[in-house]
């Protein structure tokens, strides 16, 4: 029989573990969508499972599964196309929600990270961030600034990669799509995308609160910070990111930013058959570097939790 732990100091989220026998498909899904609506994470510990029995369990949760256009699927022959790898580069990656970045498709509302080989070298935590934490610690002005203008991040795309974030197959389509998305815009550089768009820096959780939920700090160009900046920290050159009405977002917001992720995050360490399951909309993710290469491999995939399991009144 499965055992469940609330939030300790030794436990910063709730726990399901597994006793000697039990299989991931035992463990319950109502008490799992209970968790995430009152906490916003939840691990099952100690639940070997195969890709078809991972698979099965997430849809029992979830349906819509939304491929990332940062990950390709998985090479397994009981592999759906929608499960992934998380990529092995060997960095750190600041707190961020999935998909975030774009307004539609919309981004999915829960995430799952299977974990099946931990870490061969120390480090490799996966780090989590309560955006309702986060909200709270915002000043005033800053808050309301992200509640009303939300950001605007703007990328460069090869054919790939907007194909796949868009989920659609040709340049007509895009636009018969966006026709109806205004908040998104592109223009072509060569044989890449240019895209902007616009998104909601505060999301609504499952569990009706709102929260600093986004993709802000994991689409910087470069790092600003002193503390990171001579750190092996994942940026791209080619990334933009604004306030909603197109101002620029000044270095010292971004690092006010990052100091309030490094107050609150959580490590969450990785051992073999964890899977963590996150409201999207509340729980910001990141990666710690391990000291040196590492096989660590986690199988993820991203969906959007079932009616049946919703609070009342809540993303209806």
């Amino acid at each position: 029989m499965t055992r469940s732990t609330a939030p300790s100091p030794s436990n910063a989220i709730p726990l399901i573990q597994a006793a000697a026998a039990d299989a991931l498909l035992q463990a319950d899904p109502h008490e799992v969508a209970a968790l995430l609506r009152s906490s916003g994470a939840v691990l099952l510990r100690g639940f070997p499972s195969s890709m078809a029995e991972f698979q099965q369990f997430t849809e029992s949760l979830c349906t819509g599964f939304h491929q990332p256009g940062t990950r390709r699927p998985v090479n397994d022959p009981e592999s759906d196309g929608r499960t992934s790898l998380v990529p092995r580069k060997n960095s750190n990656l600041f707190a961020h929600s999935e998909g975030m970045y774009r307004p539609f498709p919309p981004p999915p509302e829960v995430c799952f990270f299977n974990c099946v080989q931990s870490p061969s070298a120390a480090g490799g935590e996966t780090f989590l961030v309560d955006g309702v934490r986060f909200l709270k610690k915002l000043p005033a002005t800053l808050h309301r600034r992200f509640e009303q203008q939300g950001i605007l991040y703007q990328a460069l795309w090869e054919s790939s990669r907007w194909q796949t974030e868009f989920q659609v197959e040709s340049l007509q389509a895009l636009d018969e799509m966006l026709r109806d998305h205004p908040e998104s815009s592109y223009h072509m550089v060569g044989e890449e995308m240019a895209v902007r768009c616009r998104v909601p820096a505060i999301q609504t959780s499952l569990g009706g609160l709102p929260a600093f939920a986004n993709g802000l700090l994991a689409h910087l160009p470069a790092i600003p910070h002193p503390r990171w900046r001579d750190k092996e920290v994942y940026s791209k050159a080619s990334n933009r990111v604004f306030f909603g009405n197109g101002d620029a977002i000044a270095d010292e917001v971004i690092n006010l930013l990052i100091d309030i992720q490094d107050e609150i995050a959580v490590d969450q360490a990785w051992q073999a058959n964890d899977l963590l399951i996150l409201d999207n909309r509340r729980i910001m993710h990141g990666r710690r570097m391990t000291a040196g290469d590492s096989d660590r491999q986690i199988r993820s995939r991203f969906g959007q939790l079932r009616k049946e399991f919703r609070q009342p009144g809540v993303q209806d």
